[in-house]
């Protein structure tokens, strides 16, 4: 994987300095169309089809279009998209693709081909979201969306609320390849398979491909430990003391290496939560304030710990633990970035929480 991702953008900064002229460079773009000719397409899905590939396209992005699909298959990502252009009247634009999905049987096989198709591809672009479709194919996932209105009307939604959920946040096709060039592990955002296009946590890349699903408290845990929570609410009951529900409005983290003498056995990810009391009794009592304060670290302590599991699992650092490591630590640098086998590590979580002082805290 790292070695094809080289090689392209080795291609591409080849290609830019060797002078090409303007007749050169006009060849390596699409002929120029009329827009009314032209079906912008929205959002592309690619799934396995035995040795090859089956590609789904969703258009009609213009007003007063209805949502329809185009499908073709093939042994190359290429070749099915040709073949698709020769299905209707219109010519398929794939300039304003904003999301791509991956069904999961394709993504378990290796998402090599579909994301050097995007870095490759004159009309694609590296800003396209990128969504791991579970338990099914994109293509059942866009057909049962289509009945709705449109996978890319449902993700763009999805897309806008990240910020109200703590469990899932986008990335795109950029995204996930630099991690995996990095580090040779990554993640991206799951979706279910029914029209709804529901967020169902993480899928996690090691080496190219699906190895694993980040979900419930371990998808909660993934955006601790990326700072990534915006607005989250958390149901506390501290021993002896009346529930309360916790809004989780900053999480900061950073990650410490472990070392015993000179061997690095470890990593520790020490995360700060605050929040405000959204409901339940006031804490306006020191002693009340650290309760909740308690319930609040010891669950949220446990979500980052389930991610932290996931990755010692697998031996999969799709959260860069290592290179956050290294710059709290850059003395431990090369141990870190060229050593470190996270299945061999202990992965350890500290959270402290603070309760902010406001009049919903204080009564």
């Amino acid at each position: 994987m790292r070695r094809v991702l080289a090689g392209a953008l080795t291609a591409a900064l080849l290609l830019a300095l060797s002078g090409c002229g303007p007749r050169t460079l006009t060849g390596l773009l699409p002929y120029a169309r009329e827009i009314e000719d032209m079906e912008l397409v929205r959002t592309l899905g690619v799934d396995g089809d035995g040795d090859g590939v089956a590609v789904t396209a969703s258009g009609g992005a213009r007003e007063g279009e209805e949502t329809h699909l185009t499908a073709g298959r093939a042994d190359t990502i290429s070749v099915a998209v040709l073949s698709m252009q020769s299905q209707g009247s219109s010519y398929l634009y794939f300039g304003h693709v904003g999301q791509l999905l991956l069904g999961e049987e394709l993504a378990r096989r290796g998402v090599s081909e579909p994301l050097d198709y995007v870095l490759r591809d004159v009309e694609m672009r590296l800003e396209t979201a990128l969504y791991l479709v579970r338990d099914g194919t994109a293509g059942q996932a866009m057909a049962a969306a289509a009945e709705e209105g449109s996978a890319a009307d449902r993700l763009e939604a999805l897309a806008e609320d990240v910020g109200l959920t703590a469990d899932t946040m986008t990335r795109s096709v950029k995204d996930v390849l630099a991690d995996l060039e990095d580090r040779g592990a990554s993640f991206a955002p799951a979706l279910t398979a029914d029209g709804t296009l529901t967020a169902a946590g993480y899928g996690i890349l090691k080496e190219g491909a699906l190895v694993g699903w980040a979900e419930g408290e371990a998808a909660l845990g993934v955006n601790l430990i990326l700072s990534r929570v915006d607005a989250d609410v958390v149901e506390v009951s501290p021993p002896g003391q009346a529930g309360a529900a916790l809004r989780v409005v900053d999480a900061r983290s950073r990650v410490r290496p472990v070392f015993t003498g000179d061997t690095l056995t470890g990593l520790e990810v020490l995360c700060r939560v605050e929040a405000n009391l959204a409901e339940g009794a006031p804490a306006a009592e020191d002693s009340r304030r650290q309760a909740l304060c308690d319930a609040l670290a010891g669950t949220e302590a446990g979500r980052i710990q389930a991610a932290l599991d996931l990755a010692h699992a697998l031996d999969a650092d799709y959260l860069g633990l290592c290179r956050k490591a290294a710059l709290l630590a850059p003395w431990h640098r090369r141990v870190l970035l060229e050593e470190a086998e996270l299945g061999k590590l202990t992965l350890t979580v500290r959270v402290e929480a603070v309760l902010q002082r406001s009049y919903h805290a204080d009564g």
